[in-house]
């Protein structure tokens, strides 16, 4: 059955507003270390670029071959150019904004041995906008859909209009999925599910959340005064929560048996996947079991950013 539903995604229609991002890789070896101060000196023999941020869940649901359409600010820069030439080339229809003081955010991390060194982040220090036209193109796309998934990295895009945008998919019956980011929730109210890691859930709730227990305590306050159906919470190795407010708290174990080489975008996978799934009247549960099995895949694997649909499809 779970076949034919993969089968039928290329009928689900995605809606992706968020911040954009460049992930750049270096990828060296350490030759020693540096006679002008206490560091490494990594020698670079390889550099990858790729869409990031809302782009990378973008390109997960295309892949799995579900339609998508992705909104976000963006500047007058490469990035923008790079980033919106490999959304066409992976067939999503893209509106990328461009502002005036804006630039879209570089991420440059540099890898020795599997191991990564330092990530340096070019990006705004004023990241809060306002776009009149966003909010316009939001209007235009929303009816078609069948799932808002907002993946908000706090770069501007998500910055003042999110309630707006929640309060206008919820009037057309639209579900929302929420990657968020920071500390206040209160912008995310009336969601039906938020997904944050569990750094950020911790910092959101003001406490370590160590346990299972200290987790649903904490994360059933969260679905309480936000109004959500479920939050997920991403913990790295020990796998997801899922808490429901009229429900059993679901603790899934993280499923890749093998060595975690890289982490970046696995919860893009999981939010990609998670709403590919409920959008097609999958159960939360089995949404959730797959989901992070498709995120155990990609931590699995060296240089490994995206999920495809053949190995998504080994794991049902």
């Amino acid at each position: 059955m779970l076949q034919q539903i993969v089968s039928n995604f290329n009928n689900i229609s995605i809606l992706v507003i968020g911040d954009v991002i460049l992930d750049r890789y270096y990828y060296g070896v350490n030759i020693g270390n540096s006679s002008e101060s206490p560091t490494p000196i990594i020698k670079i023999n390889n550099i990858q670029e790729k869409p990031g941020g809302a782009a990378n869940v973008a390109i997960n649901i295309s892949n799995l071959k579900g339609n998508v359409n992705i909104v976000s600010l963006s500047g007058y820069d490469y990035a923008t150019k790079y980033i919106r030439n490999k959304l066409i080339s992976n067939n999503i229809k893209c509106d990328l904004i461009k502002t005036k003081n804006y630039n879209t955010t570089i991420k440059s991390r540099i890898i020795s041995d599997n191991s990564q060194i330092i990530r340096l982040d070019i990006e705004n220090k004023n990241n809060y906008f306002r776009s009149p036209t966003i909010i316009k193109k939001i209007r235009s796309i929303l009816p078609s859909v069948n799932m808002l998934v907002l993946s908000d990295y706090n770069k501007g895009t998500l910055s003042s209009s999110v309630q707006e945008i929640i309060k206008l998919a919820r009037s057309l019956n639209i579900p929302i999925i929420v990657d968020p980011k920071g500390n206040n929730y209160d912008k995310y109210k009336g969601a039906n599910i938020l997904t944050p890691n569990i750094y950020e859930f911790q910092k959101a709730v003001g406490n370590t959340c160590y346990s299972n227990d200290d987790i649903v305590f904490y994360g059933l306050n969260v679905v309480r005064k936000y109004n959500l159906s479920a939050l997920l919470i991403t913990r790295d190795k020990h796998g997801v929560s899922l808490i429901q407010p009229n429900d059993d708290p679901l603790h899934i174990p993280a499923t890749q048996n093998k060595s975690i080489h890289n982490v970046v975008g696995a919860g893009d996978v999981i939010i990609s996947v998670l709403a590919l799934l409920l959008s097609s009247d999958v159960n939360i549960k089995d949404s959730c079991i797959l989901s992070n099995k498709a995120a155990g895949l990609l931590v699995s694997k060296n240089n490994y950013f995206n999920i495809e649909l053949e190995d998504f499809i080994s794991l049902i």
